[in-house]
């Protein structure tokens, strides 16, 4: 089988057979974040969970005596808001997510950055 190919390493400058021995990447300490925020497993299950309590359906819609169906995925797929933005004090807590369709995720975040922009 013939040897792995050297490669050039930008950090040092210069070519490697195996790792650059000053590369530290596999020595880099899990600070505890691998997973977490809105694309980690915690958050994935937190998602479908709301969307589950939630039915499945956008409550801005269903605020306004529409009811607006979203998936947990592909192109029907819907969001998982705060209802108070994170940049305003609001939190993950369950209590302060809700379910809305794109149409409706679109709305409030004009509405936010525009109330951000002083418009």
């Amino acid at each position: 089988m013939p040897a792995k190919p050297s490669r050039y390493c930008p950090k040092c400058k210069t070519v490697h057979d195996k790792e650059c021995p000053k590369s530290n990447w596999k020595n880099r300490k899990n600070n505890g974040s691998y997973g977490q925020g809105r694309g980690g497993r915690p958050w994935r299950r937190k998602r479908k969970a709301v969307m589950e309590r939630d039915l499945y359906l956008c409550q801005m819609c269903r605020s306004n005596n529409v009811l607006t169906s979203v998936d947990l995925h592909g192109p029907n797929a819907g969001i998982c808001d705060h209802r108070i933005p994170k940049c305003e004090g609001g939190t993950d807590d369950d209590s302060n997510l809700q379910t809305l369709c794109k149409k409706c995720s679109e709305i409030k975040t004009l509405q936010e950055s525009q109330r951000g922009r002083g418009g």
